[in-house]
């Protein structure tokens, strides 16, 4: 079967008994895009793009990308791609996340159709996102000002800056932050991918 893929060729293939799974990683001889296919008989088909973002501060940028890729794009254009998923896919699972060195956009489902449908709305979400078309979204998920009158004072918004407040409000994660600072204060792992400049809230 993976003859047939000639776009790709094969690097390595291996069994993997702990995961009872055929493993093959693939090369795109195009773009050099590296794919690791695992076969096996569970019938929860997963799958996942991702892309290495370390940080170089803590301005979450890559976070904030993460959110706003999956608000809309090229083929999908609606306004929240995730959320309308959420409510209409038979997914097992939905998500994205951003560690302190990469950014991945994880999908699962049991259905074949929901699947491929999946697959084909993330990739287009990062590969073709509507923020090179609408700046906003960018604005919207990040950090942004807000000033309702000329009397108010000025505050904080963004889809980011809320979850990462939320994040921060815990004290291990606190913890946590200041070990690895610690820790790697040379490398990325110091930096917070999520986001995070010392406002009042930290």
């Amino acid at each position: 079967m993976l003859k047939q893929l000639k776009p790709y060729k094969v690097l390595q293939d291996r069994r993997i008994e702990e995961l009872k799974s055929d493993a093959y990683l693939l090369e795109h001889q195009k773009s050099g895009a590296k794919i690791v296919l695992l076969s096996n008989q569970d019938d929860n088909k997963v799958f996942s793009i991702g892309f290495r973002t370390p940080p170089e501060d803590n301005t979450g940028v890559a976070h904030i990308l993460e959110h706003s890729v999956l608000c809309g794009s090229k083929k999908f254009p609606a306004k929240d791609s995730f959320v309308e998923l959420l409510k209409g896919s038979l997914n097992t699972f939905l998500n994205a996340m951003t560690y302190p060195d990469k950014t991945i956009y994880p999908i699962a489902s049991r259905n074949d159709h929901d699947f491929h449908n999946l697959m084909d709305i993330y990739l287009d979400a990062v590969l073709n996102t509507n923020i090179y078309e609408n700046e906003k979204i960018f604005l919207q998920e990040g950090w942004n000002y807000n000033l309702t009158s000329a009397d108010d004072e000025l505050t904080y918004n963004g889809v980011v800056y809320n979850e990462m407040k939320g994040a921060f409000s815990s004290p291990e994660r606190m913890v946590r932050r200041e070990v690895l600072n610690s820790l790697f204060p040379d490398t990325t792992y110091s930096s917070e991918s999520g986001g995070s400049q010392k406002l009042s809230w930290i």
